[in-house]
C-alpha cells in the first residue's frame, strides 16, 4: 500500500520534488492537478495587494511533467488598482511544461441582494467515501487514490455527475492547503469526474480554466460535471463548483479522447 499521508511535493532546495502522491494512473509523471496547485500556490504569493482576488485562472499543460525536480517562477503582467496578471511558468528538464495566467480583482461591496443559488446542492455529510477511478481499472497509483471523493451521482449518471473532493493531504510539508490551491488542485478531476456517456475511451484534458466569484469555504469542494465529445475526438468537460454555502464559480477543460484498441 502506498503512502497516503505524504505531500505532493517535497522541497528540494529552491526546487520542487514530486511524490508518489502526485503521480497520474499513465506513468510516472506528475498529475495535472498538484501542478496547478503548485502553480497557484506561486501567484498567490506573487501578489501585490492581500486585498485582491483570483477570479480566473487558466492552466495550459502543455507537455507531461514527469516526477523529476520541477521549478516555478512568476511574472506580473500587469499590476493597477483593480486588476492584476500574473503569468506562472512550472519547468521540469529546461522545458516549460505548464503555463498559468491569472487574473486577480479588487472586490466592491455593492447594496442590494445576491443572486439567487439555483437548486440546492446536497452536502458532502452522510455520504460514503468513493474512488475517483475504479479500482478494478488497475491503473498506477497516484494523486487520484489521495483524493477523498463522495459521490451524490457517478460517471453513469444519464446527466450531470456530482461529487464531492477534498484533498487530505498538504501540498508541501508543513504548509496548510489554501482555498485557492485547494480548488487548483481539485478542479483537475472534472475529466475524470465527468459521466462517461456512449464515446467511452482513454481521454486527458490538456488544459484547465477555473473561475471564482468568491472564496471556497470549509473542507469539501462540491462539483456538477457534464461532458460533451463529438466524433472527432474533441470535448468539453464543464462544471459548476460549490462548497456547503452554494455556488462559489465554474471550471472548464478542454478534453482530447484517444480512440480504442
Amino acid at each position: 500500500m502506498s503512502d497516503t499521508t505524504q505531500p505532493l511535493f517535497q522541497f528540494a532546495g529552491d526546487r520542487f520534488l514530486p511524490t508518489e502522491a502526485a503521480g497520474n494512473p499513465w506513468g510516472e509523471l506528475t498529475g495535472g492537478g498538484p501542478v496547478a496547485g503548485l502553480l497557484a500556490r506561486a501567484v498567490e504569493r506573487s501578489l501585490t495587494d492581500p486585498e485582491l482576488f483570483v477570479a480566473r485562472m487558466t492552466f495550459d499543460l502543455m507537455r507531461p511533467v514527469p516526477r523529476r525536480e520541477v521549478s516555478v517562477s512568476t511574472t506580473t503582467l500587469r499590476s493597477g488598482k483593480r486588476l492584476q496578471v500574473i503569468q506562472a511558468e512550472l519547468v521540469c528538464d529546461g522545458e516549460v511544461r505548464t503555463r498559468a495566467t491569472v487574473q486577480a480583482l479588487r472586490p466592491t461591496e455593492l447594496e442590494g441582494p445576491a443572486d439567487e443559488p439555483g437548486a440546492p446542492f446536497p452536502g458532502p455529510a452522510g455520504i460514503a467515501d468513493g474512488s475517483l477511478i475504479p479500482p478494478e481499472l488497475g491503473l498506477r497509483w497516484g494523486v487520484h487514490d489521495v483524493v477523498d471523493v463522495r459521490w451524490i451521482d457517478d460517471q453513469s449518471s444519464p446527466d450531470a455527475s456530482r461529487v464531492w473532493m477534498r484533498m487530505p493531504v498538504p501540498l508541501l510539508p508543513g504548509e496548510a492547503l489554501t482555498p485557492l490551491v485547494h480548488t487548483a488542485t481539485l478542479v483537475d478531476c472534472i475529466s475524470a469526474a465527468s459521466p462517461v456517456g456512449e464515446l467511452f475511451g482513454p481521454w486527458i484534458n490538456t488544459d484547465i480554466t477555473c473561475y471564482l466569484h468568491r472564496q471556497p469555504a470549509g473542507e469539501w469542494l462540491g462539483m456538477e460535471i457534464r461532458r460533451e465529445v463529438e466524433t472527432s475526438g474533441i470535448g468539453l468537460a464543464r462544471a459548476r463548483l460549490f462548497d456547503p454555502h452554494g455556488p462559489v464559480g465554474s471550471a472548464q477543460e478542454a478534453v482530447l479522447v484517444n480512440e480504442l484498441g
